[in-house]
């Protein structure tokens, strides 16, 4: 893990942390960049809707299941 330091007005560091429920800045700021990595991956996965075909039975790949 590597240690940076970053300069924020407090009350966007309030912010933060009411928005991802933190106690402390340091959580809120691990919180922010994760949401917003997982968004990005999310947003790029969205690109491949209804690029990609898919074939397979639902029905016979549940019967394990049952």
């Amino acid at each position: 893990m590597k240690e940076i330091s970053l300069s924020l007005d407090e009350k966007d560091f309030e912010r933060l942390k009411g928005w991802f429920h933190s106690t402390s800045e340091n959580e809120a700021v691990r919180s922010a960049i994760a949401y917003l990595l997982n968004n990005k991956v999310y947003r790029d996965l969205l690109e491949f809707e209804g690029k990609i075909r898919w074939v397979g039975n639902l029905d016979e790949m549940r019967e394990d299941r049952l």
